[in-house]
């Protein structure tokens, strides 16, 4: 796991990019809509406002023995990846959806160089790419879920996005203290990690009570996972309120 750049190299790019202005939310929902539109320099504005936040999701990994720089220019990728597929009118912070795919990328990174050092690979094909796509169609029920709780669109179909997405939410299920009472943990795996997923009727029969409680629990155990998940979105910001919502209708369960 050699290193072709040092902390060196990273603090004179971090020092770099700190010439870049932070946007508002107003200012983003706007280049957001812009770039929506073909404008590539609006865009352009987006990535180098957040390249601040690569670095702060990206150290998490720079135990690991890779080259911190390569490690962060991996979530930079990550980064222009989700501005590709970012709804401005989800009514979320670019960084909020962003870290999905910032982190996606920096495992797909450090998986493919760890086969690479190991010989579990016969050759490496310079970057890795993370276009490839899950077989078929049809939406699971983990990624309506992840919707429910992000705003984001339902056609997340990238390989590793899908699995750090899915990691991240059986971690909600089983926080230590639990955010979830064991009840309302097995109502949501039910509902959204079995497949088929189980109806509420089904649920309702299995334990006992009515289909409109179960619909009840059900509502208040994903606003519990999104409060948790915003408090998170929290130790992001620091200086600036990143995962503020855009002053647009949010969307209700």
């Amino acid at each position: 796991m050699g290193s072709l750049f040092s902390c060196s190299d990273l603090e004179l790019y971090a020092k770099k990019i700190k010439d870049y202005e932070l946007l508002t939310p107003e200012e983003e929902l706007y280049l957001a809509r812009q770039y929506k539109q073909g404008n590539i320099e609006a865009g352009h504005t987006i990535i180098t406002a957040n390249l601040r936040f690569v670095i702060k999701i990206a150290h998490q990994y720079f135990h690991l023995g890779y080259s911190p720089l390569e490690i962060v220019q991996e979530g930079n990728m990550g980064l222009v990846k989700a501005l590709t597929r970012f709804d401005p009118d989800m009514g979320v912070r670019f960084i909020c959806y962003a870290i999905w795919w910032i982190k996606a990328y920096i495992r797909n990174f450090i998986h493919k160089s760890y086969q690479v050092h190991t010989g579990r690979l016969t050759h490496a094909k310079g970057l890795v790419s993370l276009d490839c796509t899950i077989s078929g169609d049809t939406e699971n029920s983990e990624e309506i879920l992840m919707d429910r709780l992000l705003y984001q669109g339902p056609d997340q179909d990238d390989h590793y996005a899908l699995k750090e997405r899915h990691a991240y939410l059986l971690k909600l299920l089983s926080s230590d203290p639990p955010i979830l009472t064991k009840r309302e943990v097995y109502i949501i795996k039910k509902r959204f990690f079995h497949d088929p997923p189980a109806t509420l009727k089904d649920i309702a029969t299995e334990i006992g009570v009515t289909r409109e409680r179960v619909r009840q629990i059900e509502m208040r155990s994903l606003q519990r996972m999104r409060t948790a998940m915003e408090k998170e979105r929290e130790v992001l910001a620091e200086d600036i309120d990143i995962c503020h919502a855009y002053p647009v209708r949010r969307q209700r369960f």
